[in-house]
């Protein structure tokens, strides 16, 4: 039986995810200044004119790149927090996923810390780190939001702050583990994350203390 042929928008989000996926090795072996499109384009198996003609720019193919991962990384988080049962249990499968990938992609970690430097440094053309922290906050606003209300607690802090802490706290620890590995021990991520729910929730309906 003869395959189906592609259509036009189906070829040109094959070629789109090729390249994303190309980029993504070539940026984090080479950071994004030393990286070239040309290099891109030759991992893909494509012409450099395909590049920019699915991207326009090598900044627009980074932004894409960037936008993939954060978006991989907050299902992959979902993922890990999915139906289990306390927050202590959610805690722990979020700090689990996080470590793992930051021991396992540290180039990655490297590449998106590049990402936030070059685009502030250039005032955040287009808004593009603004967009993509904001991005993360209502991501974790979300999965905080869902968890506190299918585990019966009240949040003593607005959650949008609470989501803030929690992603510098990732940040944080992300950076430190691939600086000095040994600095930072495996669980340290979940018991500082445990910490920071344990003092910003509480059983809905309980009185607070004075």
């Amino acid at each position: 039986m003869a395959s189906r042929r592609l259509t036009r928008e189906e070829r040109r989000e094959e070629t789109r995810s090729r390249l994303i996926g190309a980029a993504r090795e070539v940026f984090a072996e080479e950071g994004y200044h030393a990286a070239s499109v040309d290099q891109v384009a030759e991992r893909a198996g494509f012409s450099t004119g395909a590049v920019y003609s699915a991207f326009g720019s090598k900044e627009e193919l980074f932004r894409a790149l960037v936008q993939e991962e954060l978006r991989r990384q907050t299902d992959q988080l979902e993922d890990a927090i999915r139906d289990r049962p306390s927050m202590d249990a959610r805690v722990q499968g979020a700090a689990e996923r996080w470590m793992t990938y930051v021991q396992r992609e540290p180039r990655m970690v490297l590449l998106l810390t590049e990402f936030w430097a070059y685009a502030v440094r250039r005032d955040d053309p287009g808004g593009m780190v603004a967009e993509q922290l904001g991005e993360i906050r209502a991501a974790l606003a979300r999965l905080i939001a869902m968890s506190a209300e299918e585990l019966g607690l009240e949040l003593t802090i607005p959650v949008e702050q609470l989501a803030v802490v929690v992603d510098a706290l990732a940040d944080g620890i992300a950076r430190q583990k691939v600086v000095d590995p040994d600095a930072v021990p495996e669980d340290l991520f979940a018991r500082a994350l445990s910490l920071v729910l344990a003092g910003s929730s509480r059983p809905a309906g309980s009185v607070p203390p004075r």
